[in-house]
């Protein structure tokens, strides 16, 4: 036999795209429909809590996925430190080795490193990367990516503005979980705890309760205390607007969920997609949103991407997956309850259970909110206090719109139960059997179409090439075709047996013969030419990608090295320079009264430039007037999000004429280097930069100095500053950590009833409001001039303990910010910072005095974290 490979151009339909925590996820996910799953390893993914699979799984993860014509995505989404660039390569080698068909990336380092290693390895840019906006997808295009998963906050014509202004393919989540922050943006778990979202291990503190404390009085929300806990994605009934603007892939959250719930909506979301091409509207189906429901729902709504809704988005009662409302207690007797159903008919029991008993067979949900053996809860609006719930044993209907439940002995304390408690059923066997069902069988759902073509003519060899979307391949048989005597070989006989590709991943589309003479073909000769040459097109499938560059971490570390002022520890060649013993301090402040405390300030270590982050842009010009006349240099703080309407907040920023501006996203410093190339960048603590090949980046991009990021630990910070120079880098040493940052405002969320900026009234500009959590710490929250909300530690973070070693380390840049200090309590805070920096005074014993002036105290924060 032999074999002759050919090229193609492949092409793909709109992507459903399903999370996979386990083998079980992953099996369902491909049986129901998914065209490419998502995963993670132990390590380097932000999905720290999920089972998740090894590195010697992934040849055969691979194996299965491209078996079942599914593509692999693997989740490489966290921020990588210096020390753990090495392991990294590993990691990069295992990937390529296993024929992974992307790897979806957080850290801009890591993107470049894995460009350089495996060219052909496609990157993914995580919704890790915060990408709103053309500019910074076009930015993070520069380092290799090739496809970016757009932050959650977007709304359908915000999408519509960048696919219209980009051509790189967009993803987008369509259904799950939606964290409150911005991902890649949140510091909470990092601040309170010492376990950085940006590295897999979120606490869900946004799944915590809160007390509203507005202008320092505790605020009665009633029955709301989850001020920070969205509900669930559910974007079914948009996929069709979706698909007309071109999104490439709809997202499905959920790698920490089970089994079920990805079989439930991958199910739907296919349906939904098909509805789509077919151009028509998606409608859900009862038996589909009971699916959903029953599989995990803390409630559904579009999320952002039906425009803000800041009533919509939270709904505050509780943090959980609730199921289906089925009702309230409307009666309590001695064994029972009586619950109002909302939204159903009641039905007589043998109804109920013939029902369901046809359903089984039809493979359908029946119209019934409860029967024998469903799980439900009671709902009292506390769901932190222990809940009463339980299996129910007995369903009676009592007239049209309600009925009447009993549970097993002791299972429910009814006395704890009162009248007009929410019902919720949590729990549905049927459902779970029927979606176990739907993963139990290995099932191909989309076969690749293969088009054969058959040489067989009487005196000569036959041959069979077949090719798929990707190649060609052809088998031929050593003997000769002889006259047939009674059953020459026929189109018919051809496809019956070319046809059979049951466990393989295609199907026989297109068949083209030239048959001449009446020859005899043996139907095991046809078995054989197929088999081999399916064989030789799935080994074409399975090529690896090769690493061109082995030493590409070596070489790029030289590179960031090179631009150094300083040599690097590890690099003998470029021996360490003199470090300047020039130190600077820069502050920032946030009102105009702490300006003037600064500029009023009197010490020798006078700041080197002052920031300001004002949430009324219209300071600004005033700050800018103030300094100059005081002879301060300033500097700008941007957004921490840039959408595509907001280009002109940039501006406003530039026509102010600071002397610099303090960046916090992509798109401002492209903006920036488009419109004042001259402007001096300083890149903020946003740009999540965690190694020395991110510092190269940022410093080929024009930035003049940039702060580390807040995840680093003392250990790994000092790992990145001894491989690039140190003196490009400005360190917080006195900060209250910026935990949340949300699209979502609690401001108008508590205090009105408005839906976004238009009709809130806007209560920030009249009240200062805290969130207290449940140790008693009043979390400041603070509002910018995009109406985000930025929730800040209570407790300020000091870094004055190891200013002597940054020091040692190269460090002249150090920056002190302010919250919501008043003007007379700048100057002495201002002063412990200069005397240890300067020298004069003894970091311990700063630290003790700054916890006498901060009434909260201070903390190390996450330095001291090892």
């Amino acid at each position: 036999m032999t074999a002759a490979v050919s090229t193609q151009t492949l092409t793909r339909a709109p992507e459903l795209l399903a999370p996979a925590g386990d083998w079980d996820a992953m099996r369902a996910a491909v049986s129901n429909g998914a065209n490419a799953v998502y995963f993670g390893l132990g390590n380097f993914n932000a999905r720290h809590r999920a089972t998740n699979f090894t590195v010697e799984e992934l040849p055969k993860i691979m194996q299965y996925l491209h078996g079942h014509n599914v593509r692999g995505f693997l989740t490489f989404n966290t921020l990588i430190f210096s020390d753990e660039l090495p392991a990294a390569v590993e990691y990069i080698k295992a990937i390529a080795a296993a024929n992974v068909d992307a790897v979806i990336v957080q850290d801009l380092g890591l993107a470049k490193l894995i460009h350089a290693m495996a060219p052909s390895l496609r990157i993914h840019g995580s919704t890790q990367m915060t990408l709103t906006e053309p500019r910074g997808i076009e930015f993070v295009r520069q380092l290799g990516v090739e496809r970016v998963v757009l932050a959650r906050e977007l709304s359908i014509p915000d999408i519509q503005r960048i696919t219209s202004a980009t051509t790189m393919p967009l993803e987008v989540f369509v259904h799950g979980a939606l964290c409150v922050a911005y991902s890649g943006q949140c510091l909470t778990s990092e601040a309170l705890g010492g376990r950085s979202a940006n590295r897999g291990q979120c606490a869900q503190a946004c799944r915590l309760p809160y007390e509203l404390v507005v202008d320092g009085e505790t605020r009665d929300l009633g029955e709301k205390s989850y001020l920070l806990s969205p509900q669930d994605l559910a974007a079914y009934d948009l996929i069709h607007d979706l698909t007309k603007m071109g999104v490439a892939s709809f997202k499905i959250e959920g790698r920490l969920k089970s089994a079920h719930y990805v079989a439930a909506t991958t199910q739907t979301y296919r349906a939904a997609i098909q509805s789509a091409l077919a151009h028509e509207r998606f409608r859900i189906a009862q038996q589909q949103r009971a699916d959903l429901e029953q599989t995990f729902s803390r409630g559904f709504a579009h999320g952002f991407l039906s425009g803000v809704n800041h009533q919509e988005l939270v709904n505050a009662r509780f943090p959980k997956s609730r199921g289906s409302r089925i009702g309230t207690i409307a009666q309590i007797t001695d064994r029972s309850v009586i619950v109002t159903l909302e939204n159903h008919v009641a039905q007589p029991p043998s109804a109920v259970l013939r029902a369901h008993a046809q359903s089984r067979r039809a493979g359908t949900v029946p119209h019934s909110p409860l029967k024998p053996g469903d799980g439900i809860v009671f709902d009292e609006g506390h769901p932190e206090q222990d809940e009463q719930g339980g299996r129910v044993f007995t369903v009676r209907t009592r007239g049209k719109h309600q009925i009447e439940l009993e549970f097993g002995r002791g299972d429910v304390n009814l006395a704890a139960l009162s009248i007009g408690a929410i019902v919720w059923k949590t729990d549905d066997p049927a459902i779970r059997k029927r979606l176990e069902h739907s993963f139990s069988r290995d099932t191909v759902i989309d076969r690749i179409p293969l088009a054969a073509r058959v040489h067989a003519h009487v005196g000569q060899r036959i041959t069979l090439t077949l090719t798929d979307d990707r190649s060609s391949a052809s088998a031929t048989w050593d003997k000769p075709l002889e006259r047939a005597n009674k059953f020459p070989v026929n189109e018919a006989m051809l496809r019956e047996q070319l046809g059979r590709l049951g466990d393989t991943p295609y199907e026989l589309d297109e068949l083209t013969t030239d048959i001449a003479g009446e020859p005899m073909v043996p139907k095991s000769v046809l078995n054989d030419l197929r088999r081999k040459a399916v064989e030789q097109l799935l080994a074409n499938r399975a090529t690896s990608h090769p690493i061109n560059d082995a030493e590409a971490l070596e070489r790029l570390r030289k590179d960031a090295c090179g631009t150094a002022a300083l040599g690097c520890a590890d690099a003998e060649a470029q021996p360490r320079a003199a470090v300047p013993h020039v130190t600077q301090l820069t502050v920032l402040v946030r009102t105009l009264d702490q300006l003037d405390a600064v500029l009023a300030w009197q010490n020798e270590l006078r700041p080197s430039m002052v920031y300001c982050d004002f949430e009324d842009i219209r300071r600004s010009k005033e700050a800018v007037e103030r300094c100059r006349a005081a002879n301060m240099p300033i500097a700008l703080a941007t957004l921490r999000i840039v959408k595509p309407t907001e280009e002109g907040l940039l501006r406003q920023i530039l026509d102010c004429n600071p002397d610099a501006i303090l960046v916090r996203n992509l798109a401002a410093i492209s903006f920036y280097r488009e419109s004042a190339p001259q402007m001096p960048l300083i890149g903020d603590y946003a740009l999540n930069m965690a190694n020395e090949l991110t510092a190269k980046i940022f410093a080929d991009a024009g930035l003049v100095r940039f702060v580390p990021s807040y995840d680093l630990n003392w250990k790994q910070l000092a790992a990145m500053l001894s491989r690039f120079d140190p003196s490009k880098f400005e360190a917080v040493v006195h900060q209250h950590m910026p935990m949340f940052h949300m699209e979502h405002c609690v401001f108008a969320h508590t205090l009105s009833d408005g839906k976004d900026y238009r009709d809130c009234g806007r209560p920030c500009e009249s009240h200062q409001v805290d969130l207290r959590d449940r140790v008693g710490e009043p979390h400041p929250l603070i509002p910018d001039v995009g109406c985000r909300n930025t929730v800040f530690n209570a407790q300020a973070q000091s870094a004055a303990e190891f200013i002597p070693q940054m020091l040692d380390l190269g460090l002249r840049h150090f920056r002190v910010e302010l919250l919501r200090e008043k003007g007379e309590e700048v100057a002495p805070l201002l002063d412990r910072y200069a005397d240890v920096i300067t020298g004069r005074a003894e970091p311990k014993s700063t630290v003790r005095s700054l916890r006498v002036l901060n009434q909260l105290g201070v903390t190390r924060g996450t330095l001291d974290h090892e």
